[in-house]
């Protein structure tokens, strides 16, 4: 055999071994079940319509319900995601507080929903309710709590205030504006 034929196939065969190896190495890799592949992450571990859940106090008094026209809950993310879901709270057994929203997102356990869209806290079982109005809400059912830092309106029968932020403690009725507080009084709208 001639020394250039020898040479050939000498590097041909080296360059054979060498993706040999290279294959072997990255083999397991290159074939392995990708979760990529699907949208399979991406799919609910449960999908509930016409969804309703109470929650009783250790008395077993209601403390809160929970409805939402729909709820898609991911378990390992400790994810809920809910369709205009409405929270009521409850005080003596009676409704003293509704919430509303076009969505909201919790943890499985529900300990904070963080309610978007059009967003209306409306105070039951009062002839003069008060209603507040934002964008964004996280909202504590299990404490009666709610937060925002945006934009907030609140309307009550001769009563019109604009606020930036409110926090608001339900279950004592005490609601604390944080910044920019603009107040309209007409005692003829009484």
């Amino acid at each position: 055999m001639k020394p250039k034929t020898q040479l050939i196939l000498t590097s041909l065969l080296l360059g054979l071994m060498v993706v040999g190896l290279y294959a072997y190495v990255m083999w397991d890799q290159w074939f392995q079940p990708r979760a990529n592949i699907t949208a399979q992450n991406d799919q609910p571990d449960m999908v509930a319509k016409n969804l309703v859940q109470q929650r009783f106090d250790d008395q077993g008094a209601k403390s809160y319900r929970l409805q939402a026209e729909s709820m898609e809950q991911f378990i390992s993310r400790d994810r809920n995601v809910m369709a205009r879901p409405i929270i009521t709270f409850f005080e003596q057994q009676q409704p003293s507080w509704r919430t509303r929203a076009d969505t909201a997102v919790s943890d499985t356990k529900v300990n904070r929903l963080d309610l978007t869209g059009n967003v209306s806290i409306e105070q039951q079982g009062v002839s003069e309710a008060a209603v507040m109005e934002t964008q964004t809400l996280a909202l504590y059912p299990r404490r009666s709590y709610a937060t925002t830092d945006d934009r907030v309106v609140i309307r009550q029968t001769g009563v019109y205030i604009e606020a930036t932020g409110l926090d608001a403690d339900l279950t004592n009725n005490r609601i604390t504006l944080k910044t920019n507080v603009t107040s309209i009084y007409d005692p003829e709208k009484s």
